[in-house]
């Protein structure tokens, strides 16, 4: 068995059944090898950085790292839109990066890399191969990385000479064999916490990623339940918690974006005790700061994300999973074991807002506009799709905000939200990814005509790889406001008739719709979805007005 192999079968044992990337010559061997295990999905892009955006889709749908490959230099270099990407967001992807002979390294050869140099800022871990006695004990690491803690992608360089020896008799005990390494929270913070919680008038509880990273949704809703709180996401950790139940506030709260919604921000803004689990606190520069009477308590499996820039007056640092489950055994020790009585004022306090909010959104999410208004995709999205068996993925830009508002997510990884780095196009190779993590839903990717232009040849790879989504671009190109800065002899190559869209998804495989009207909508959606359930990718380009992604303007004070 040489290390190739050895790889191989270390990647099996541990459960990974996806990987992309494109061959080359000093990474030919791994990707061979994986590609004859049984099993074992592959793609094989048109772009290193999609390899990166497919994992990366999986791993947030899935919960369980894919397996980027690529050649040395400036393959490897090419995904790093992609890493960039899943660093900040952190999502576990392992990385295999061709890498020059051990031996001739560093000597300014073609494709040399500062290999660690490059990547450590941007890994949760980086090593390199360099001796077939070395495999057993870094992919063991490397495991380790991916599965415990705060998530994030780990690389591995891999010299091409050291792919091709022998490894000799290769044993590898893996890593997901075991139990999930998760560290709970101190039990006095955890008393405390639920004194101030049950004490407070007005709770509020504001979720992240991390609750879908520790497959803590359960949990959340059996402590908003049984403590009757408010519970907002972040854009990251949208459909954490149902956003069909009572409590749920939708996006917002903290950090202040425009695309808060309506309840998640009033409620932000006159809590007395605010209670994060694994998100960020951060504020956004246009907007206040949160009440400075309020309490905060943080919870947080990364200790670098403590107090990093809110001092929290309790925190908890813990996995969110065993945390919360902590919080429910301390909160039914205080209560009793039954069931709290909901507070009728908290709860009577949503349904209103959630109403205002409903009546503010109803006149975009219903429009006839021509061009469409682009909140009108999302009403329709949400008539025309059942959460239960949907996932729905947004990219960069003014998507984001006329996506995430108002899509109604009721499961976990039902909507995959991204942001910290926002590399545009990301979500084309991410909605194949979370195809493959889930090939019996259906799966689409909403992103503008800009970023559709970055990775649309990828396209090609989900009809030849056998992973048909639905590609929404809401094209607002036409209609664009041509000044907004921008200067006049940039606006006279950055806009215009741009891309065939339609055109070019057919040439690239896929099944095309162009939609301009808005009793085409409906229609077009429904071919798209009987396209994607046959087997074939679908496009649907929509002609929309630009409006701003976020509706502060029409509710910053609410009438009533």
């Amino acid at each position: 068995m040489n290390v190739a192999q050895a790889i191989s079968k270390a990647l099996r044992l541990e459960g990974v059944r996806l990987a992309a990337g494109i061959t080359g010559q000093s990474i030919g061997h791994v990707a061979d090898a994986f590609a004859e295990e049984d099993g074992a999905s592959v793609f094989y892009v048109r772009q290193e950085r999609a390899a990166f955006d497919i994992c990366d889709g999986f791993a947030r749908t899935s919960g369980q790292p894919g397996v980027v490959f690529t050649d040395a230099g400036p393959a490897a270099a090419n995904a790093m839109g992609g890493l960039v990407n899943s660093m900040g967001d952190s999502i576990p992807v392992l990385f295999f990066a061709g890498h020059n002979d051990r031996f001739e390294v560093p000597s300014g050869q073609t494709k040399e890399l500062p290999f660690i140099e490059m990547f450590k800022p941007l890994s949760k871990w980086v090593a390199v191969i360099n001796d077939p006695s070395q495999v057993s004990e870094i992919l063991r690491r490397a495991f380790m990385h991916l599965r415990t803690g705060r998530g994030g992608p780990v690389v591995i360089g891999m010299p091409y000479d050291v792919s091709s020896m022998d490894v000799g008799d290769f044993k590898y005990v893996p890593i997901s064999s075991k139990p999930r390494v998760r560290a709970g929270g101190d039990p006095e913070q955890i008393r405390a916490a639920i004194e101030a919680i049950a004490a407070a008038e007005r709770p509020y509880v504001y979720v992240g990623a991390g609750i879908l990273a520790s497959e803590a949704s359960a949990e959340l809703i059996e402590l908003a339940e049984l403590l009757t709180l408010p519970v907002a996401t972040t854009l990251n950790g949208k459909s954490a918690f149902p956003e069909d139940h009572p409590l749920a506030l939708g996006i917002g709260g903290f950090a202040r974006a425009a695309y808060g919604s309506l309840p998640a921000t009033v409620l932000a803004d006159s809590a007395d005790v605010i209670v994060t689990i694994g998100c960020g606190f951060k504020r956004h520069a246009t907007r206040k700061a949160p009440p400075k009477n309020a309490m905060h308590i943080q919870i947080d499996v990364d200790a670098a994300e403590i107090n990093r820039t809110h001092v929290a007056d309790l925190v908890i640092q813990g996995d969110a999973k065993v945390v919360i489950g902590q919080l429910l055994r301390s909160a039914r020790t205080r209560v009793g074991m039954g069931r709290l009585a909901p507070v009728a004022s908290r709860l009577a306090e949503v349904r209103k807002l959630k109403e205002q909010w409903n009546e503010i959104s109803k006149p975009l999410l219903e429009s006839d506009e021509a061009p469409l208004n682009p909140f009108r995709v999302t009403g329709e999205l949400n008539r025309r799709t059942d959460p239960k068996h949907t996932i729905v993925l947004h990219d960069a830009g003014s998507v984001r905000g006329s996506t995430s508002q108002h899509y109604i997510a009721t499961q976990p990884h039902g909507f995959i939200g991204f942001g910290v780095q926002s590399a545009m196009g990301w979500s084309i190779g991410a909605a194949m990814g979370a195809k493959c993590a889930e090939p019996n839903k259906l799966v689409i990717a909403v992103i503008g005509e800009e970023a559709f232009g970055e990775t649309a040849l990828e396209i090609e790879t989900s009809v030849r790889c056998k992973a048909p989504v639905l590609i929404i671009v809401k094209n607002n190109r036409a209609y664009a406001d041509r000044d907004g800065g921008v200067s006049p002899k940039l606006a006279s190559v950055r806009f215009g008739t741009g891309v065939n869209i339609c055109a070019l998804a057919k040439a690239l495989g896929a099944n095309a719709h162009h939609v301009s009207k808005p009793d085409e909508l409906g229609p077009a959606l429904e071919a798209a979805k009987a396209s994607v359930e046959g087997g074939t990718t679908a496009v649907v380009e929509i002609l929309t007005k630009r409006v701003k992604a976020g509706l502060f303007d029409l509710w910053e004070k609410p009438k009533g």
